[in-house]
């Protein structure tokens, strides 16, 4: 028998991929979950496998230096069937020279790229191949693996999403902002395996120095040091002293992908710079990529004390001025949560896992920390792992205010404080809700098992206390603690009266209350100053002095106000202040009221003008309004997200005056379908961080999702964000007189007569005003050849209306496959140019869907030699039998060309009037043949359609626009929390 001949091998990737979860990474490599097998197809070009003379034996292999010492390497034989206990193989027949091999790599299997060799023994002769690389993940679906989530929800929140939300703010003010993860982005794969090796070193001359990548707590220790150690190759940097003119201003990043590929490109050097909430977004992104369900957590009142680590110490001066201690009294902290089962720690199932990026200073230096079991911090076993003490204390510790006099006498004054560690969210899952998980790090405040945890912690983290009684140890934490407000007699509150936006005052209301049956006679000293997320004490800008006499039993609210004149030159990037009220000591006992207040930053307004469709351009508009009484200078707008735009864009605008509004209309092409973000980051020389975002569901192009949708009549009503128009009882008809009111256009597939004959029919799209003649005939007649000429019989009567202004509350899902068309032939994938026919046209009706006032004209452009020229001009001509308005062709214009060439920002400075509020033209056309759409362009009133500039459809595009027009009013922040 003659030696089997090896021939072409194929390795399956799209299947393997969509099996294993990993398709979002591209089905074009082979990314596979250990725990799992994978196949592939070996063909033979001579003769069928045969076992009795043919052998093959498999080589993975893995790392700079794989040997089996370090199971790194592994070598195992082709069998009938698969251990799934170790590197395994088996083969199938699957036709004639042809077998379907199933590789199994086990669920201890190291992570990271691997080669595949293939070694056939036949007849007597041996020979090998080389079958290419694939990649191996943790695999949070199988239930060997220690990062094994039995929850689908879950891991298609902790591991397939790539777009979070950072909680920052005060906590009785939270603020949120969208975060792109973007663990699936080109290249983010090996830029995480790269930072494996370049944290190697991390676990050098330790036991698991040789084997840790098939380990999830020791690959989160090297990625936990790789992101913010005072290593030369560490991913980010956090500035020193708030002082970041050498690199990124920290909140200015919208994601992770930047980061990561700045410091990939950059020969592994440190990117400049970062805050928590991004190096504990990057390691989320990380652990995710490689497979391990991961989140980000928000922690309010977070305590960074050097000395005590069970209390923190905050001081102040006479007149109310926080002073710089040692201690950081940090308004927000967020770190990174990941799931798995510790099997250092004998858990049989997996749990979340506490894991800091950020070096924090103790005692013995700055340090990252963790993996810390969350329960363990609960309970307070301090003994069981890696940090626990720290990550203890930043949840558990004690406020301590002091008073200082001279610099030399402190006294501690009354107060009510906000203890520390109170508020810990992370985003919910499946709701861009947050969900509050304080319960999963101590038990509720006072409760026995809360005490019962706190000293068991304090008599490890004490050595002298371990030992003592409950009983000595409450002693010495009362002894430690401010007294309460409410000892002296006297009550105090500040509350908010209004949420303030940058340009506006601050108000708000200064509660006292008297509890004692004598009257009080208080001197008070107030100020306020701006304070860093990290605690640091900033510029104090305002002072004032009140005496206040309080009856028996008395009540009083004293209004306070802080205008933006006063606090505006001071804030700059960052948007905390503190207010604090704090009685004379010379009066006697030392009253202190504070209160952090949070300046919203002035919305960015993002707007998506057209369906997302995947490598179609797509439209969008992007608005911000200045709400200063001055000019904003240096302004830019920085746009990204995933999925869309390649590579982040920036747009110059300039300046701003007061009250002028700039808007910008961009036009990119989305690569990647699915659900995604577009981010917008505008910045000026006041302040860096105003964003602005909108969801975009990139569906199939045009023609890819079978039939068009319709319903009894022909017809479909489609909101713009693809759902149904929908009222209490279900979908609206199309006959309910309520259903026009939803509308703003009519969107009328038409056949393109310049299809190839006898293929499938190609559709164009015409939109035109609710109520225009044209649609009503359309709609009660459809496309009858007898009534309108130049019409083939097989055209589609259906149509779609998109809902411009229904409340989004009032829609229904609707599926994908209900907004496409036919598709295209395959012989006629690209349009000819064509010229375009424009109609004028005189007023529309006099109703006006979406609550429009008053006769809006429109203009209509379709190519001249398409079918839907002849309907028009029959029907606005007066032929139709409904027309009440005429047009005639007025002038024959080009198409715009489309030329590939690098994005490029048009930016329109000048004041133009205020254009009209429709987010789509009055009339315009895509061709699904063509697969693009010229760009919704508002119309002039009444007056000839301007030819449109030639824009690139292949990179993004913007224009800018400045208006001198009132700014709109500021949406609502989301997601806060209740004023107190």
């Amino acid at each position: 028998m003659e030696v089997i001949e090896l021939g072409e091998v194929d390795l399956n990737c799209p299947s393997n991929c969509q099996i294993h979860n990993t398709h979002f990474f591209g089905t074009d490599r082979q990314i596979i979950r250990r725990g799992q097998a994978f196949s592939f197809y070996a063909r033979f070009q001579n003769r069928d496998w045969d076992d009795s003379v043919d052998q093959a034996i498999f080589t993975v292999e893995t790392g700079l230096r794989p040997c089996e010492s370090n199971e790194t390497k592994c070598t195992f034989p082709m069998g009938r069937c698969l251990d799934q206990t170790c590197w395994s193989a088996s083969y199938k027949i699957h036709q004639p020279k042809c077998i379907n091999i199933s590789v199994f790599p086990p669920s201890n299997a190291c992570i990271g790229r691997y080669i595949l060799n293939m070694q056939i023994t036949s007849c007597g002769h041996t020979y090998q191949r080389c079958l290419g690389d694939f990649y191996v993940l943790f695999n949070p679906w199988c239930a060997d693996d220690p990062v094994y989530m039995d929850n689908q929800a879950h891991r298609e929140e902790y591991v397939l999403n790539e777009h979070g939300i950072l909680y920052e703010g005060v906590h009785k003010h939270i603020t949120s902002r969208p975060w792109h993860f973007g663990q699936f982005e080109d290249g983010i794969l090996d830029i995480c395996l790269k930072i494996l090796d370049m944290g190697a070193s991390y676990h050098h001359g330790s036991d698991r120095d040789r084997c840790w990548r098939n380990d999830p707590v020791h690959v989160s220790m090297v990625v936990n040091h790789m992101i913010s150690s005072h290593t030369t190759s560490s991913i980010m940097k956090i500035p020193e002293n708030n002082d970041y003119l050498k690199g990124t201003k920290p909140f200015s990043w919208n994601g992770s992908v930047p980061i990561l590929q700045q410091w990939y490109s950059g020969r592994c050097r440190p990117v400049r710079y970062g805050y928590c909430g991004s190096l504990a977004s990057v390691m989320c992104t990380v652990m995710r990529c490689l497979g391990i369900p991961s989140r980000v957590v928000t922690n309010f009142c977070f305590p960074c004390s050097i000395e005590n680590p069970l209390g923190i110490n905050e001081i102040f001066d006479c007149s109310g001025k926080n002073l710089c201690g040692k201690d950081k009294l940090w308004r927000y902290h967020c770190w990174n949560e990941s799931w798995m089962a510790r099997r250092d720690l004998n858990q049989c199932c997996g749990d979340w896992q506490c894991l800091d990026p950020t070096p924090l200073e103790t005692g013995r230096g700055s340090a990252c920390s963790g993996p810390t079991w969350v329960r363990s911090i609960r309970e307070g076993e301090l003994d069981l792992d890696y940090d626990g003490h720290h990550m203890f204390s930043r949840v558990n510790s004690n406020y301590i205010g002091w008073l200082s006099q001279n610099n030399a006498k402190k006294t501690k004054f009354f107060c009510d404080a906000w203890p520390c560690g109170q508020h810990l969210i992370t985003k919910s899952v499946g709701s861009e809700q947050f969900e509050d998980i304080t319960g999963a790090y101590k038990y509720e405040l006072g409760s026995v098992k809360n005490k019962e945890a706190y000293y068991r912690a304090y008599r490890r983290i004490h050595p002298g206390y371990c030992n003592a009684s409950n009983c000595h140890i409450e002693r010495e934490l009362s002894s430690l603690k401010n007294p309460f407000l409410s000892d002296s007699g006297i009550n105090m509150r500040l509350k908010m009266a209004n949420c303030p936006m940058y340009g506006e005052d601050v108000q708000l209301h200064w509660l006292l209350e008297n509890l004692r049956s004598e009257t009080k006679n208080l001197k008070f000293n107030l100020c306020a100053q701006i304070i860093t997320y990290s605690g640091c004490p900033m510029d104090q800008f305002w002072k004032d002095s009140v005496n206040v006499t309080l009856g028996p039993r008395e009540v009083k609210k004293i209004p306070l106000c802080i205008s933006y004149s006063q606090y505006g030159p001071y804030l700059c990037d960052h948007n905390i202040m503190k207010v604090v009220a704090v009685s004379d000591p010379e009066c006697g006992e030392v009253l202190m009221v504070s209160r952090d207040i949070v300046i919203n930053r002035p919305p960015v307004i993002v707007k998506l003008l057209s369906q997302p469709r995947l490598k179609v351009p797509c439209t969008a508009e992007i608005s911000f309004c200045n709400p200063l009484q001055e000019d904003m200078k240096n302004c830019v707008m920085t746009l990204e997200g995933c999925g869309l735009f390649k590579e982040p864009m920036t747009i110059d605008l300039g300046t701003l005056a007061s009250n002028q509004q700039a808007r910008t209309i961009v036009e990119f092409t989305p690569y990647r379908l699915g659900s995604h973000r577009l981010l917008a980051n505008f910045g000026c020389h006041k302040f860096a961080y105003c964003k602005g975002c909108a969801k975009a569901e990139v569906c199939c192009p045009a023609g890819q999702n079978g039939t068009l949708p319709v319903s009894q009549n022909g017809s479909l009503p489609v909101c713009e964000n693809g759902s149904l128009p929908m009222n209490n009882s279900g979908p609206v008809p199309v006959a309910d007189p309520a259903f026009n009111s939803m509308c703003e256009y009519i969107c009328i597939p038409v056949c393109n007569p310049n299809c190839s004959a006898g293929g499938q029919p190609v559709y164009d799209f015409v939109y035109l005003p609710a109520g225009h003649p044209l649609c009503n005939s359309i709609c009660n007649q459809g496309f009858n050849p007898s009534v309108n000429p130049g019409f083939d019989l097989g055209c589609d009567p259906g149509f779609r209306v998109i809902c411009e202004t229904m409340p989004s509350a009032t829609c229904a899902p609707m599926p994908p496959s209900m907004y496409g068309s036919m598709p295209a032939p395959t012989s006629n994938s690209v349009c000819a140019p064509m010229p375009h026919v424009v109609f004028e046209t005189g007023p529309a009706p006099a109703h006006q869907p979406g609550g429009g006032t008053g006769p809006m004209s429109y203009s209509v452009s379709v190519p001249a030699n398409n079918a839907v020229s002849a309907l028009l001009t029959h029907f606005m001509a007066g032929s139709g039998p409904t027309a009440t308005t005429q047009a005639v062709p007025t002038h024959m214009s080009a198409p715009p060309s489309h030329p590939v060439c690098t994005p490029v920002a048009h930016t329109i400075g000048s004041p133009m009037p205020q254009p009209a509020p429709l987010s789509v033209p009055a009339a315009s056309i895509s061709h699904v043949i063509c697969g693009s759409a010229p760009s919704p362009t508002a119309q002039p009133p009444c007056g000839p359609m301007a030819t449109l500039a030639s824009q690139p459809l292949s990179a993004p595009v913007a224009h800018g626009v400045c208006s001198t027009g009132p700014c709109p009013a500021a949406s609502p922040v989301p997601r806060s929390a209740a004023r107190h």
